[in-house]
């Protein structure tokens, strides 16, 4: 069933249908399951059936429609696979308190414009601000009977909810002071930095950062770098213009960051357009600094960011880091509509566009499946690539030493591959 729909939602990025500047989709599916299906968990899964499409439109409407493209499949794939779980949640939860909750801590640091009266999710909006720190909390809360149920399905189906709970602003001051203290309380004794992506509110990277958090089990502490994106899909020349703005900010922070715990402790992570901000304040960094290393790890998550520039670049950047890790996939639908976008491979593709260099090492990801529609964030919802995340993180083993990757080569440079498990 996954396989059909991830290539359908290939289908109808390749062939589209142009209306006013947008896509059309004529998807024959079910807006909520019957209550027969209810009954028979199996049935949920259903089937996507046709859609009619035709291309029409200027190149601009095209461009328009991709995004658009991504954004109704990916809304309505969420909606078809939510309604059975969140059934049960909605019965289940109501007015009681389930057993395994745990509320999750995460710092922060953003500029992002403050809105005391907005909900938590939205307490930090997509207008540009003046740097704050904090904490926020997340509360991680299993939903009945799901467990078992998304265990066995072979794509990403939610066994809990995640809710914001709190988003405390303290003083720069106290902020570095908790932040320290808790650094040397980890086993690495090191930050995790992460910078998230285009189309990211502060809520959603906050229950990220937190899911993150607590993956690493104690062995080192994340802090979550919010920079203002307007959280909204048809913003993504907007929230280039704003990454770019935040990367000063994120240089500066990343040097004192060094200062306090020492740069070989300190991480860096970003995601998607988040990569444009990182590679950008890494090589600031570089130029205001002389000492070499200026952080201990690079990771760039499915970079929204050019293939050919990033190699250009790699020759002054991989000093700059005690190593640099790629993860790339060519199940990536948002890399593979921004480079239609751009007019050239972006550099968290795989397959013909596969970036492997001196200097870093390339993990591809392509052979562990899609999992999630999108195929965008599988570090956050593919179990194969978080658990090698983890281990990158917390041990610091190269790709050669780490289980669950296989080498490969490609004009006689290595790069690896997630390796599936065994079928039993």
């Amino acid at each position: 069933m996954l396989e059909v729909a991830e290539q359908r939602f290939d289908d109808v990025a390749a062939n589209h249908e142009w209306q006013g500047g947008q896509l059309a989709l004529d998807v024959d599916v079910a807006a909520q399951p019957s209550s027969a299906s209810v009954q028979n968990s199996a049935k949920m899964r259903g089937t996507l059936r046709k859609e009619t499409t035709r291309v029409r439109g200027s190149s601009a409407e095209r461009e328009n429609g991709w995004v658009i493209a991504c954004l109704r499949m990916s809304g309505f794939l969420a909606t078809w696979l939510l309604l059975f779980p969140l059934s049960f949640a909605t019965q289940a939860l109501a007015g009681s308190q389930v057993a395994g909750e745990v509320e999750v801590q995460v710092f922060y640091a953003t500029d992002r414009k403050r809105h005391e009266n907005r909900p938590l999710d939205e307490i930090y909006g997509g207008e540009r601000g003046e740097p704050s720190y904090g904490r926020c909390g997340v509360q991680f809360t299993p939903i009945p009977f799901m467990d078992e149920v998304a265990e066995k399905m072979p794509f990403y189906l939610p066994s809990e909810t995640k809710d914001v709970r709190d988003a405390e602003q303290v003083a720069p001051d106290e902020f570095w002071r908790r932040l320290t203290t808790a650094a040397g309380e980890t086993e690495t004794g090191s930050v995790v930095v992460f910078v998230h992506g285009y189309n990211y509110g502060f809520g959603r990277t906050c229950r990220m950062a937190a899911e993150l958090q607590r993956n690493l089990s104690g062995k080192a502490t994340v802090l979550m770098f919010s920079w203002p994106s307007n959280g909204e899909p048809a913003e993504y020349v907007r929230d280039q213009a704003d990454v770019e703005w935040s990367t000063p900010f994120l240089a500066d922070f990343l040097e004192q960051l060094g200062e306090r715990i020492g740069p070989s402790n300190v991480q860096l992570l970003a995601h998607s357009l988040g990569s444009r901000g990182a590679i950008l304040a890494l090589w600031r960094l570089g130029a205001d600094l002389s000492a070499r290393p200026v952080i201990g790890r690079f990771v760039l998550l499915a970079p929204d960011f050019d293939s050919q520039t990033f190699v250009a670049m790699l020759p002054r950047l991989s000093p700059l880091a005690g190593g640099i890790t790629l993860y790339a996939s060519s199940k990536d639908t948002p890399l593979k509509v921004s480079r239609q976008l751009s007019g050239y491979p972006r550099l968290g593709e795989a397959g013909e566009f596969l970036t492997v260099a001196e200097g870093m090492e390339t993990i591809d990801v392509s052979g562990s499946g899609r999992y999630q529609i999108l195929g965008h964030e599988y570090f956050y919802y593919h179990p194969l690539v978080k658990a090698d995340l983890v281990a990158l993180l917390t041990t610091g083993k190269g790709a050669a030493k780490r289980s669950g990757l296989r080498a490969r080569a490609r004009n006689g440079k290595r790069f690896w591959e997630i390796r599936k498990p065994a079928a039993d």
